[in-house]
């Protein structure tokens, strides 16, 4: 089963997407970013917040910069989807103008069933992509 990382503070939304990915996916949600980053790499995709609020105690950083930072440091890093509630569903060309490294963008306000099958869509190519002969893992 591949594993899914959903970070942002609200709580109540990654709930919701855990319970409704549980048949799909193993997935773990984090609402802060140094636990996130520091098991990022198990993980085949995350789901990462645009704007989630800093801890005191941690470095200042976006979800953009998050995704930025684990595209430079992890040799194999998970698919990063950028999540947020400012981009609707139809305009993706926002979502490329806040990251342009994010793998895909996902409104907030796409509604589960269309959440879920834009992440499957990506596991789909990720999985072809492992499958390819000349392919490291």
């Amino acid at each position: 089963m591949y594993k899914v990382a959903v970070l942002d503070d609200d709580e109540y939304w990654c709930l919701a997407i855990q319970r409704y990915f549980r048949k799909e996916f193993e997935v773990s949600i984090f609402l802060e970013v140094e636990n996130f980053l520091n098991k990022a790499s198990q993980f085949d995709l995350a789901i990462v917040d645009f704007s989630i609020p800093r801890a005191k105690f941690e470095p200042k950083i976006s979800g953009s910069e998050i995704i930025c930072h684990l595209k430079k440091t992890l040799e194999n890093p998970p698919i990063l989807v950028l999540a947020s509630g400012f981009i609707s569903q139809n305009d993706r060309e926002a979502g490329q103008k806040l990251c342009p490294q994010a793998d895909d963008f996902l409104a907030k306000d796409a509604g589960l069933d269309q959440i879920l099958i834009q992440i499957k869509e990506l596991m789909k190519v990720k999985n072809h992509h492992n499958n390819e002969p000349n392919h490291k893992k």
